[in-house]
Order: structure tokens, then sequence, then C-alpha cells
């Protein structure tokens, strides 16, 4: 929970391209230093966008098997204007480095790699620009993926009656009113993946509630699953889970001023983190 404080600090504070530039990239710089220290390989990977010049950041655990299909944890690093962006997405960004600080002294039989995407945000016409530069390479490049792990808002959780707004197409499922649960959504090639996700978080971390969701047709059909990094991947064949406190449908927060540190509830990101990392190294093999 320290650490995890720790990274949120760091971060928190407005990061946005064209109205904050040099915290966007300081924010990418502190991600790199840190893992960097870990060990890990860490690069960047440059792309354009409207005349522009961007980079998403990766650290990547290495493979005794090159051909082994990778595993992905990612979260974007990108705000929106007039927020400090704390559990958006400061939190998920923390906790893709406590994630990586989890494994990195494992021997893994399949290349893990730890993604800081760019550009998630509504950029005018469009939005998840970084995920879907690196999902087209990847697929360019014939990359394999057993899954990735998008780490979207994983700070916020409450138990005060009626906090959790469930989207209209799924109203009918009876999922839980009170936001005081993670949310992993999958889409259907991702069900092998989601039942893997399931199955650590009952062994590390046994007091996280988990609420689980497969949105079919790549999440089309319920467009709420489809607002973040994980639908670069579904759109792309890639099994893929959102890993999400569910955003604007329980934090008052979301793209608000006050989306800061002290809202967030750092005991339930530390569950999130540590369930993703049991489930990257039983899927990786280590």
């Amino acid at each position: 929970m320290d650490r995890l404080r720790g990274h949120v600090r760091a971060l928190e504070g407005e990061r946005h391209p064209d109205s904050s530039p040099a915290a966007l990239e300081r924010a990418f710089v502190y991600g790199e230093t840190e893992l960097g220290k870990l060990g890990l390989i860490v690069r960047r990977q440059p792309f354009e966008f409207a005349g522009r010049h961007f980079h998403n950041v990766v650290g990547v655990i290495p493979g005794t098997d090159p051909s082994a299909p990778r595993v992905l944890v990612g979260a974007h690093v990108d705000s929106v204007r007039g927020t400090p962006g704390a559990d958006d997405n400061a939190s998920g960004v923390a906790g893709v480095l406590e994630c990586a600080r989890l494994l990195a002294g494992i021997r893994p039989n399949a290349t893990v790699e730890l993604v800081l995407f760019n550009l998630e945000e509504n950029q005018g016409w469009t939005y998840r620009v970084g995920s879907r530069r690196w999902a087209d390479q990847a697929r360019r490049e014939g990359v394999r993926y057993q899954g990735a792990f998008v780490l979207e808002m994983i700070g916020y959780r409450t138990r005060e009656p009626g906090s959790q707004v469930i989207p209209w197409p799924i109203r009918w499922m009876g999922l839980p009113t009170v936001g005081d649960y993670l949310a992993a959504v999958g889409d259907g090639q991702s069900q092998k993946l989601l039942r893997a996700f399931v199955a650590a978080q009952r062994e590390a971390a046994p007091d996280l509630r988990l609420v689980t969701l497969r949105s079919p047709l790549r999440g089309w059909l319920v467009w709420a699953t489809r607002r973040s990094d994980n639908a670069s991947f579904w759109s792309r064949g890639y099994p893929a889970l959102m890993i999400t406190d569910t955003a604007n449908l329980r934090n008052p927060h979301y793209h608000r001023s006050s989306d800061r540190l002290e809202t967030l509830d750092l005991r339930f990101a530390a569950q999130v983190t540590d369930a993703v990392a049991a489930c990257v190294r039983r899927l990786a093999g280590a």
C-alpha cells in the first residue's frame, strides 16, 4: 500500500498531451525509471498521431522460450484536462509498476511485458491511440499473447448502497449495486483468461470481491466494456481483460478536479495488484 501511495503521489497531476505535455513526459520518465530500477529491459515504442511524435513505454521480462505466447500488463498514463487523475489512471500505472516489482525476480517461460500506454483519453475524434498502435504492431509482427491485463482505474471502492451504476444493456444480469468490488471484463475470446484470473484471485487475494463479465462480439454490445485499452487488443483478436473499479459507473470524482490520492482505497488497489501478478506468474510459467 505504501509503495502504491508513493507511485500515485509521484504521478498525480494533469497529464495531457496539449495542456500539460511536460507533466505527461515526466510521468513516462518516472515509469521508465521505476521499471529500470527493477532490472527490466526498458524501451520506448514511438508512434505518430496528428502530425506529432508520441511513445508508449515497456519493461520486458524475457522468457526462456521466445516462441511462447506472451503475457502483458498495461495501463494508460495520460489524463484529461483539469484533473489530477489519481484514480484515472495513476492508480492503474501504480499497479503496473508494483506488478513489475512483484514479478522482477521470476524466471518465466513466456515473456512478460509491462506497458505504459499513451493517448488513451479522447483526442477529439478518437481515443485508445497508444494501445491501438501497440496491438496493430504486435499483430503485424506475428506476436502471440496468452492475454493482456489492462488496469483501468483500480483505486476506488465504496460500500455506499446504490453506489454502483449498471449499464442498461446488462441491468437484467443482477449485478451488485454497491461499488465494493473489482470488475474483470473479457470478451468472447477471453473466457480462458477470465477463468485463470478468477483462480489466481482466489489464491492470492481471497478477500477481494470479484465480479466477472464476458462481453460478446468483442464488446460491441456493451459499449462501456470497450472504453479502455483492452478494446485495442480485442479488436486485433487478442484475449484481454479490463481490470477496473468501473470508472464513472462508481467513482464520483471521474474526470474531475477532485480525483485525488486521498479519495483512493489503497488496500483495494493492493489486492487487485496481488491478483494480477499471481495470474501473470501462472500464465507465464514462472
